[in-house]
């Protein structure tokens, strides 16, 4: 079995990162056989969605015209038994860069299911997938519901932790200092309640 994590910052090996990768190690703490791999957003060529092109979308089988790194991240991400998210918040929304990535994303399931021929599943279909949000100074559950939204929009099945922040893990400031939301408090109860879903699925 296989962890994807999807780093949405322009800053490498910084709060966002630590995050998703605490998410990870804890869930390979559980699940020591998985395997995983993070996508860092700074090292992805990911063009604007040009929207023109939806014809495109709605015939060929979740895919994209453009010919940059978005195809191969969507692959990625069906492949894996797991999908972890992080982004933070930046000027009031998420990078610019990361944004680009959920937008050519939903355009292409749009697109698919709203004009396509045929009735193909969503190839993300109830696909597990952990949340991370963090903010400097604003609340950064802000950017958890932008990326529940995203994952529902996928038909992706976001885990969810039984206390607040509830729709994943949140971290504002220096996350290692952080006592409001606790980040890694929170990573390890999401990585559990992530592996009761997996266990589950499996039965």
């Amino acid at each position: 079995m296989h962890i994807l994590g999807i780093v949405g910052s322009m800053r490498t090996n910084k709060n966002t990162t630590l995050l998703v990768n605490q998410v990870i190690s804890d869930i390979q703490k559980f699940r020591p056989e998985m395997t995983s791999r993070v996508i860092q957003i700074t090292d992805t060529n990911i063009q604007p969605c040009r929207v023109t092109c939806s014809s495109y979308c709605a015939t060929n089988n979740y895919e994209c015209s453009i010919n940059d790194d978005v195809n191969n991240i969507l692959l990625q991400m069906i492949q894996a038994d797991v999908v972890i998210i992080g982004t933070p918040l930046y000027f009031r929304a998420p990078p610019a860069k990361f944004h680009t990535l959920i937008e050519r994303l939903i355009s292409i399931f749009f697109f698919k299911e709203s004009q396509g021929i045929g009735q193909e599943k969503s190839p993300l279909q109830g696909k597990p997938c952990g949340l991370i949000g963090v903010a400097e100074y604003s609340n950064p559950h802000q950017v958890l519901e932008y990326l529940h939204d995203f994952c529902m929009l996928l038909h992706m099945n976001p885990v969810r932790i039984q206390r607040f922040p509830y729709l994943g893990v949140a971290g504002q400031g220096n996350v290692k200092q952080d006592v409001i939301f606790k980040p890694f408090e929170r990573a390890k109860e999401l990585a559990e309640s992530i592996v009761c879903e997996l266990t589950n699925n499996s039965r």
